[in-house]
């Protein structure tokens, strides 16, 4: 059970993998069948496993030719002179009695932070899949890779976002998203534990960003790139006035929106939080604000379509809170359809695939 909010809303979700799965940037670099095998649920009984999977075998295929290497910043008492000389500390420890100079220079190596991250992820998958060969597969990865000189630390991921991949070593973008998963994946949701939750699970901002980006993962990865288009663009209010007015205006950023080539559009807003709330006179409703912001998007967008067989829908798909019963109702706006549905985060990942998949009934 996570808690949103304040404390005050609590959405049951049996498991964010399948979330992280579909929000982040692996899919695109996963060969055809990893994503066909991932998207159709047929690893959906274990897909740290699956993820896992990945990233040995990526590293394994580095191991059989070469780690990447990259020049690191190393401190260090020479007997000669290398890079640039310390004068500080080299006058402070009385270096030159002992006919040494501390140097600062470059080295290239492979102890580099992109390898620790990538090591540290095997080293943790090793003890939390379920398979024993694949387990064995990881821990002979991490420790091949620490004999040819990483060294065991889990470097922050502040770290490994000044990391830049470049041309030559672009390959490795799919074993650092490889490796990112893994860990993200490092939610004991299942059983009992000493380790602590990570601050994903318990930071409302982020799982609310997760959730939009799974969801629009989602839709971009199953539906038929020849019918549909998925995007999250920002919308024109279509406002005429006075520049220093227009400055006014919010913007219209949004979640998922789905372009058919028929001329179908969808705008899928979506909140991590319960879209309903009980009025004064004890009725349910739906918030006006969330209301009001799909109305808003669905109305701008509906003066730019061309013709009749153009039409714009809108989608208000929230999380279900706990003690809630299912949300899906639609209405016309005349003449926009807007249809408002809740998620049962606790279901199976084949369920909340079902629940996804009634945007476009």
């Amino acid at each position: 059970m996570i808690t949103a909010g304040q404390g005050q809303t609590r959405i049951p979700v049996s498991s964010l993998w399948l979330l992280l799965i579909y929000a982040s940037d692996l899919l695109p670099g996963l060969r055809t069948d990893e994503r066909e095998s991932l998207l159709s649920g047929a690893r959906d009984a274990d897909l740290l496993d699956a993820i896992a999977d990945v990233l040995a075998t990526e590293v394994e295929r580095r191991l059989r030719s070469n780690l990447t290497l990259a020049y690191q910043p190393r401190a260090a008492e020479m007997t000669r002179v290398r890079g640039s000389i310390d004068h500080l500390r080299t006058s402070a420890n009385r270096l030159t009695d002992r006919g040494r100079i501390a140097c600062r220079f470059d080295e290239l190596t492979v102890d580099t932070p992109r390898n620790q991250f990538i090591c540290s992820a095997l080293r943790w998958a090793g003890r939390v899949v379920q398979s024993k060969e694949l387990a064995s597969r990881c821990t002979i990865a991490a420790f091949r890779m620490q004999r040819l000189g990483v060294s065991d630390r889990r470097p922050a991921r502040t770290e490994i976002s000044r990391d830049r991949v470049g041309h030559h070593d672009r390959s490795d973008q799919r074993v650092i998203d490889a490796a990112a998963l893994v860990l993200d994946m490092a939610v004991p949701a299942h059983i009992p534990g000493r380790r602590s939750v990570p601050v994903l699970a318990r930071h409302h901002g982020r799982l609310r960003i997760l959730f939009e980006k799974a969801i629009n993962g989602y839709f971009r990865y199953s539906l038929d790139h020849t019918a549909w288009t998925v995007s999250r663009p920002q919308l024109d209010w279509g406002a005429l006035g006075d520049p220093a007015a227009l400055d006014l205006l919010p913007r219209l950023e949004t979640d998922t929106v789905l372009d058919n080539r028929a001329g179908r559009r969808i705008i899928i807003e979506t909140k991590f939080t319960n879209a309903l709330k009980v009025n004064r006179f004890g009725t349910k409703k739906i918030r006006s604000e969330y209301l009001y912001q799909v109305y808003a998007y669905v109305m701008t967008q509906a003066r730019s379509r061309q013709s009749a067989d153009e039409t714009t829908e809108g989608v208000l798909l929230f999380a279900l809170t706990e003690g809630q019963d299912p949300v899906d109702v639609e209405f016309t706006i005349k003449p926009h359809r807007v249809r408002v549905m809740s998620v049962d985060l606790a279901g199976t990942p084949s369920e909340i695939r079902a629940q996804w998949q009634r945007c476009l009934h």
